[in-house]
């Protein structure tokens, strides 16, 4: 029975995957005219390509997904910091959260299809290999897009986390905290359980993405950092 229900697992996430690189494709072309057009349209085409990822989860892989605490979502622009256990949260923190955008690899760019979409979203890209110099430029955009009323999603740890994995939050986003002067909207997932790290293979149930209370603005490097953590670690353990 057990080894039937892998099978099937296998099946189902390997269907996703076809269905999903169909659906890139086909609204990557056509929705190539929104390329030549004003940046402040593109989230309405990325937004529906994101809820068709949704559906072929629910669909295909019976993933379903809720919403928590959106009430905690405030009015005006904030640094989200979120855990990271899988794409998921990428996808439904920017469905979810208005006018939200990423710092993100400069590579990025060149990802065919991809590359272009995520290029007119007017992202902030960041260029590694310029070191302190593109630290620098990094967090003059995050304050002028904040001033505009964009939220910036931030990943503390970096990377993602199988569920369990013992925290490593780094310190990076505090220089963006710092300079920004903005309050911090923690969010904790489960997302790890049902689209799991370092596997292809999907399994079914119900993702929770759970937005929690801001953290104030103008605290301490090892407050903020411990708060952020806390917060976080707690209520991704305490998600059912």
């Amino acid at each position: 029975l057990y080894k039937s229900k892998i099978n099937t697992m296998i099946f189902r996430s390997i269907i996703f995957y076809a269905f999903l690189g169909l659906w890139t494709i086909f609204m990557g072309i056509i929705c190539l005219p929104y390329l030549l057009i004003s940046h402040s349209y593109i989230r309405k085409p990325i937004n529906l390509w994101i809820l068709g990822i949704f559906k072929l989860l629910e669909i295909i892989c019976n993933i379903t997904h809720e919403i928590r605490g959106r009430e905690n979502i405030p009015k005006y622009s904030v640094l989200i910091a979120s855990k990271h256990q899988s794409a998921f949260e990428t996808f439904a923190l920017f469905f979810y959260i208005n006018k939200s955008i990423f710092i993100h690899k400069k590579q990025l760019f060149f990802i065919p299809i991809f590359g272009q979409y995520l290029k007119k979203t007017n992202m902030i890209s960041i260029n590694r290999s310029k070191g302190t110099a593109s630290v620098r430029k990094m967090l003059k955009e995050s304050k002028l897009k904040m001033s505009a009323g964009y939220s910036i999603i931030i990943f503390p740890e970096g990377t993602r986390k199988i569920p369990g994995d013992k925290p490593n939050y780094k310190t990076g986003f505090i220089g963006i905290y710092n300079e920004t002067e903005s309050e911090i909207l923690p969010v904790a997932v489960n997302s790890g359980h049902y689209w799991p790290k370092h596997t292809f293979i999907k399994t079914p149930g119900r993702i929770i993405i759970k937005i929690l209370k801001p953290i104030p603005a103008k605290l301490k490097k090892d407050e903020v950092l411990k708060k952020v953590e806390s917060v976080i670690e707690k209520e991704t353990k305490n998600i059912t």
